[in-house]
């Protein structure tokens, strides 16, 4: 009996490698990579499990990309997408053009004087914003509202969507295989043609949702500023949604400026995964997509984050459950040092058998939760984070000191074997499944391509975790996890007036 529980775990993990060796072995043979000739990386992955295809398309932009002043407008351009072009969205875009025309002049005007803040002209804003109202409601009646999402829905589209990062904005969907050239050109004309279509009551929008989603949610809040602490040159500093004196004062013009240098096909990697043949497929691409003109390419970021000498501490009240993130800088993928972050957080905190689950949530219970990871992008040397709520009446104090205790542990007393081993399996098994769905397939392929400029870099992940050693966990822990690398907020509870 008792050989036969130790062949079955070696078992698995002989039949999880074979099982990850042919799913990317399979994939190798099954991607169809092509650079068109304005710069559009395209990728294509023939499925034939059920006729639909899942699609990805990102721009290699973020909030990252963004400078003092224009904050969110990534984020804002995201919204602005889905708006429409010349051909989609109107009813007469000749009537509505020259509307447009006045709501940006007026609109500039407006947030010109907004800028001033205390000293602006109250009366002129209120005749600027009387005047922008006007505007918008004469525009309204050209307007075919949500007309992308209706052309997709009708055809049996689902999940049409976007999303905008610190490093990338993405767009997706997935529709019926007999819906391959409906997608290209509908897609194509969006990447070329965007119009920037009430944009003004869009910014709106977004001051409201900053409002619910981030200045009133504590643990968003918390997230902001010490991100802010953290760093204090690279632009990782910069909130994905903005800075709300940026969001209420951003113009037209300069949205239009960004996704001029941005939004451009040779900043672009597009993904297309499921019932679709190659050989079919190329042609559309090229007809539609083709067609789109090279950009200029994208401004290098030159601002790098410079060597943390000494450990930052910030603190918010807030009236919610306090709570702790620490962060410290490391190198980004693909090195060594980023693996090796990868391990120790699922060490550490990955699952109820994890180490700080185990004595700080179950036997001790400092904490109600406890976890650790990477951010907060990919692009640059970022953060290993650990993050934390004390359970009453423990402190963040408590909890941080515990969270050290392990970390220092590390630094002293290597990993087991096992431990290391169950990583692995966790990671090829994470590994495998990130390839079962088209949509999660695609995502992660653009993903690779867009930000590491290789999508195979996906393929060789596995390898890299895989040569991870104990010795390099310590290592690690050792040069990074120090305290004058470290940064740590703390949000507590707002104390009651007495």
């Amino acid at each position: 009996m008792k050989k036969a529980r130790k062949i079955a775990p070696l078992f698995f993990c002989l039949l999880l490698g074979l099982s990850a060796f042919l799913a990317a072995q399979n994939l190798e043979q099954k991607v169809n990579f092509k650079k068109l000739a304005n710069g559009l990386s395209v990728i294509l992955v023939e499925r034939h499990g059920a006729p639909v295809f899942s699609t990805v398309y990102g721009f290699k932009v973020g909030s990252v990309d963004e400078t003092p002043g224009i904050t969110g407008t990534a984020h804002l351009f995201e919204h602005m997408a889905f708006k429409g072009t010349p051909k989609i969205g109107t009813s007469d875009f000749e009537k509505e053009k020259p509307i447009m025309d006045k709501i940006n002049q007026v609109g500039r005007e407006w947030s010109l004087e907004l800028v001033k803040g205390d000293m602006a002209d109250k009366e002129k804003l209120a005749r600027l914003r009387d005047e922008l109202t006007k505007l918008e409601a004469e525009q309204k009646k050209y307007i075919v509202k949500d007309e992308i999402d209706l052309i997709y829905t009708n055809v049996g589209g689902v999940g049409l969507n976007a999303g905008t990062g610190t490093d990338q904005t993405s767009y997706i969907i997935s529709l019926p295989s007999n819906q391959l050239e409906l997608y290209c050109l509908m897609e194509s004309e969006r990447m070329k043609n965007t119009v920037l279509r009430e944009f003004y009551i869009e910014r709106s929008v977004i001051q409201e949702e900053r409002k619910q989603t981030t200045e009133a949610v504590p643990t968003r809040m918390l997230n902001e500023i010490f991100m802010g602490a953290a760093f204090i040159a690279h632009p990782y500093n910069h909130p994905v949604v903005g800075w709300a004196s940026d969001i209420n004062s951003v113009t037209l013009e300069e949205a239009a400026a960004f996704k001029s240098k941005y939004y451009t096909p040779n900043n672009c990697v597009l993904a297309i995964v499921g019932d679709i043949y190659p050989e079919k497929a190329w042609p559309l691409i090229e007809k539609y997509f083709g067609e789109i003109r090279r950009g200029d390419d994208p401004p290098v970021l030159r601002t790098a984050e410079p060597k943390q000498i000494g450990e930052r501490r910030v603190k918010i009240e807030f009236e919610a459950e306090p709570m702790l993130v620490m962060g410290f800088h490391k190198p980004t993928f693909p090195t060594k040092e980023d693996a090796a972050a990868t391990v120790l957080s699922y060490v550490l905190t990955s699952g109820r058998t994890s180490r700080m689950y185990k004595d700080l949530v179950q036997d001790k219970q400092i904490a109600v939760s406890v976890g650790a990871g990477s951010g907060p992008g990919s692009r640059y040397p970022n953060l290993m984070t650990f993050n934390g709520t004390p359970r009453y009446p423990h402190t963040v104090e408590e909890l941080e000191t515990a969270i050290m205790g392990h970390i220092e542990k590390v630094k002293t007393e290597p990993i087991t074997e096992r431990e290391l081993q169950k990583v692995k399996n966790n990671l090829e098994a994470s590994y495998i499944r990130s390839m079962s769905s088209n949509m999660g397939l695609g995502m992660t392929l653009m993903r690779y391509q867009l930000l590491f400029g290789d999508w195979k870099l996906y393929l060789k992940y596995k390898d890299i975790i895989t040569g991870i050693t104990a010795a390099d966990v310590m290592d690690f822990a050792k040069n990074y996890l120090t305290v004058e690398n470290r940064t740590a907020a703390y949000l507590i509870r707002k104390a009651k007036a007495s």
